[in-house]
């Protein structure tokens, strides 16, 4: 194998030694050569599965109104004698991600391909915020989280959804400050008795992937001559 590449490598080095004559028709050094590249378009990232967020930190201060807590610190559900529609019963905030920078390298679309466990004896409809380092939401990004619903679970048997959380920001922005999001959990109808909910119950995130469906943008510098 040794002497084959010998052989194949010492007429190449001869010709460049001996600045081989190149065919102007296939010179591209003076051509006018687009360097604009794309990369990445295919590729799904695996960023990990996140631990489940517990009662205590998903609940909405809205929410809380309606929950108590007994002296072991569980939960009980009390609607008060109300009958709650589309109620926002709180968020699961996702941060450090700032290295996705969605004012670099003109990044079209982000998907974040996402499959959410459920403990909790609700039903959720899903939807999103994009955040910023400070946690709150950034103005002027499409977040798109469609057609997710997560079905009531236990502790034994988390119930599970497929998601795709699609985020479309302006190409002409910059410094955005991207650091993650947040998703919102809206039961369509709550129960309409009292119930008990133990303190460790949740929401999980699990198998996040990340992928830009249209690839990085960039430009490669032409080297002056």
């Amino acid at each position: 194998m040794k002497k084959t590449s010998s052989r194949v490598l010492i007429p190449l080095l001869f010709c460049l030694l001996a600045s081989c004559s190149v065919d102007k028709d296939y010179d591209l050094s003076e051509k006018n050569i687009d360097y604009e590249i794309n990369a990445g378009s295919q590729v799904a990232v695996p960023i990990g599965s996140f631990t489940t967020l517990r009662i205590n930190n998903l609940l909405s201060e809205h929410a809380r109104q309606y929950f108590t807590k007994d002296d072991d610190s569980n939960f009980v559900y009390d609607p008060m004698g109300q009958v709650l529609t589309d109620f926002e019963l709180g968020h699961y905030e996702l941060h450090g991600l700032e290295f996705i920078n969605l004012g670099d390298f003109g990044i079209p679309e982000i998907k974040f391909y996402i499959v959410f466990h459920n403990t909790l004896p609700f039903e959720f409809d899903l939807s999103s915020h994009v955040l910023d380092t400070l946690g709150n939401q950034i103005p002027d990004v499409v977040s798109i989280l469609d057609n997710v619903t997560l079905p009531p679970g236990t502790a034994e048997t988390p119930s599970a959804a497929d998601g795709i959380l699609v985020i479309s920001p302006k190409q002409t922005q910059s410094g955005l400050g991207f650091d993650g999001f947040d998703i919102v959990l809206k039961v369509k109808s709550m129960p309409t008795s009292s119930m008990f909910i133990d303190k460790h119950l949740g929401l999980a995130l699990k198998n996040v992937r990340v992928q830009l469906p249209k690839g990085i943008n960039f430009r490669i510098k032409k080297n002056q001559q």
